[in-house]
């Protein structure tokens, strides 16, 4: 799916990310594991194809794409990659069907069944009956099933999940990781973002970045302090 050699992203004097190195299989669940500032977020936007100034090699289904122009990333992105976000970033004045329907637009691939991708995506989330509504009209569990319909819409081969969970209660939390435990089981590959150990544990491989540097575990952390 994916592999990451010796990874570097720098800000001025300040250094993001040093030295990553990664590879996601297909059908993995993964989760990146650290604190607020340790390069979660950085590293993610490499991932997904949001930002090419980096040192080192990304390869995404054997690709590199960092010198490729931004007409071309903006197609792979809508076509291979989902995106799901702590603050949902749905269109306030879009329903649910038109929110989920909007990476469709912009796809190059074939949508003769359109309607039936979108009706299929809204029940798999639990939100059948709610085509219609507003984001305003919803609770923050249901925006956030929207955000996974839109991600997974366009049938991508990766997903990615920037602290889902973040602006859930537990209770909610659990059933959004629910959702992504069971897209997983269907073999769409997942990595997600995340400072919570309990959401993590829904994954199959937990990795931890602190300063900028990634660790296959917990105890390597502790031991870099």
């Amino acid at each position: 799916m994916l592999k990451v050699t010796d990874i570097g992203k720098t800000y001025g004097e300040f250094t993001a990310l040093q030295n990553i190195n990664l590879e996601v299989k297909d059908g993995e669940f993964l989760a990146i594991m650290g604190p607020s500032g340790s390069g979660k977020s950085t590293l993610i936007n490499i991932l997904g194809l949001l930002d090419q100034s980096y040192t080192g090699e990304y390869l995404l289904g054997n690709k590199n794409y960092q010198t490729v122009n931004d007409n071309e990333l903006s197609q792979i992105r809508g076509d291979q990659l989902g995106f799901v976000f702590q603050n949902f970033k749905l269109l306030s004045t879009y329903t649910v069907y038109e929110n989920i329907e909007v990476p469709l637009i912009y796809s190059k691939k074939v949508q003769n069944n359109k309607h039936q991708l979108i009706e299929s995506v809204i029940e798999k989330v639990g939100l059948k009956g709610k085509e219609k509504n507003l984001p305003t009209e919803l609770s923050g569990g249901q925006q956030q099933r929207v955000a996974i319909a839109r991600a997974i819409v366009n049938q991508p081969k990766l997903v990615i999940a920037d602290e889902p969970t973040g602006a859930l209660d537990s209770k909610t939390s659990k059933e959004i990781m629910d959702i992504f435990e069971k897209l997983n089981q269907d073999g769409t590959t997942i990595i997600m973002v995340t400072h919570d150990s309990e959401v993590a544990e829904h994954a199959m491989r937990t990795v931890y970045i602190r300063d900028g540097r990634l660790y296959n575990d917990e105890k390597s952390v502790k031991n870099h302090d």
